[in-house]
């Protein structure tokens, strides 16, 4: 009898054992949530990285791990996640572990002391960013041609000593791009529009390009060509994503929602799945951003929409896009009179976390694009008293 309790006692020893190295390795363990106590729950986990790598990863405050790395065995709830770079500026967010779940969450971190770097050298009158955001067309009268220029943000290192500024239109004896006042591309980056006064315009269809040449057509209504471009742009894009969003089988878009994109103008993100609205205040300058993400399958902890971004002074601000699809560039313009080209660059995450200013200082345009990879904030200013403006890249990391 002692040999066979001996016998059962070992098996369901080595039943429990294996048991409970199973259920461990599965992500069960014993603990306590907000609600109970000492009880047996899933758990989950945690994937950080950032950009720059590298970083130290504090958990509730405690010193866990470094990015890139996942911090395992969470009990479900949430967890104060803070990352910290030598140099950088730091990052913080309130993060939710789900049972069974990954939450990944990539931190954008900033420097604390951002590099102004030049771009060109020949006084740069107005730029604007292309729609597949891998060009700047800028008007310069002071070049080795004048006319519009082309500076590409893809390719070699991008400063002014190696970058590949190349003409896209020369000035002749009839038109002069070179002297226009702003600049806008199409849609498909197929034409460009120079505004060259307060009534006159130039429109340039580049593929009628012969080497830097070409015959604008005079624009004077030019508000039916931004109605072209947007009509081509919503049969040619927007029609088509509305489709994709009410087709997909893990979200019901909102009717609102909808509305409002079949009236209104959208501003699609780079990866061309987040799109926002402004919604503005009668009463007062303030303003709230609205983002929609139509993700599918929609990433861990993220949210289909995000009403969380306030403005203080919709007037006074500009808001674009950054590179990861994930943030926004806010560019808050200073309300003193005295400082009345004095602005605020900052970046936001789309859940309204996380506002870093990069840069103050005074700006010739109220624009300011990431370069594809990020790194860089593309605006254009002078930096010294009635000197020429240029471009200037903010390196952020």
């Amino acid at each position: 009898m002692k040999n066979l309790a001996s016998l059962l006692i070992t098996i369901c020893s080595l039943v429990l054992i294996t048991s409970a190295t199973v259920l461990y390795s599965e992500g069960w363990r014993i603990g306590s949530t907000s609600q109970n106590t000492n009880i047996i729950h899933k758990t989950g986990m945690i994937a950080v990285r950032s950009i720059p790598n590298g970083a130290k990863v504090y958990v509730n405050d405690v010193l866990t791990t470094a990015t890139d790395d996942t911090v395992a065995s969470l009990v479900p709830g949430d967890y104060k996640v803070k990352v910290e770079h030598e140099g950088f500026e730091t990052w913080e967010k309130t993060l939710t572990v789900y049972p069974e779940l990954v939450t990944d969450i990539t931190a954008i971190l900033v420097l604390q002391s951002p590099k102004l770097e030049p771009l060109t050298n020949a006084d740069v009158k107005a730029f604007s960013l292309s729609s597949n955001q891998n060009n700047i067309a800028f008007l310069t009268k002071n070049h080795t041609e004048p006319g519009i220029w082309i500076l590409p943000l893809t390719g070699s290192p991008l400063n002014l000593f190696r970058n590949s500024t190349k003409l896209l239109i020369s000035d002749d004896t009839t038109f002069s791009p070179s002297s226009g006042e702003n600049i806008w591309w199409s849609y498909d980056d197929k034409e460009v529009l120079v505004q060259m006064n307060t009534n006159g315009y130039l429109l340039y269809e580049l593929s009628n390009l012969q080497s830097t040449t070409a015959t604008p057509v005079s624009i004077t209504d030019v508000n039916a060509v931004f109605k072209m471009w947007n009509d081509d742009w919503k049969s040619n894009f927007l029609t088509h994503k509305i489709e994709d969003i009410k087709n997909a089988k893990d979200q019901v878009i909102p009717d609102w929602i909808v509305s409002r994109l079949e009236s209104e103008k959208s501003t699609w993100s780079p990866d061309d799945k987040k799109f926002y609205f402004t919604n503005k205040n009668t009463a007062d300058k303030k303003a709230s951003i609205v983002i929609y993400n139509s993700e599918s399958p929609l990433p861990i902890g993220e949210k289909r929409l995000y009403d969380s971004i306030e403005i203080a002074d919709i007037t006074n601000t500009t808001v674009q896009w950054y590179s990861d699809s994930y943030h926004l560039i806010l560019l808050e313009k200073a309300e003193s009179a005295d400082k009345s080209n004095i602005y605020t660059i900052s970046l936001i995450r789309i859940d309204g976390t996380n506002k870093t200013p990069i840069y103050t200082g005074e700006l010739a345009s109220n624009q300011a694009y990431a370069t594809p990879s990020g790194d860089k904030i593309i605006v254009l200013t002078s930096l010294k008293e009635n000197s020429q403006t240029n471009l200037y890249a903010i390196a952020i990391r």
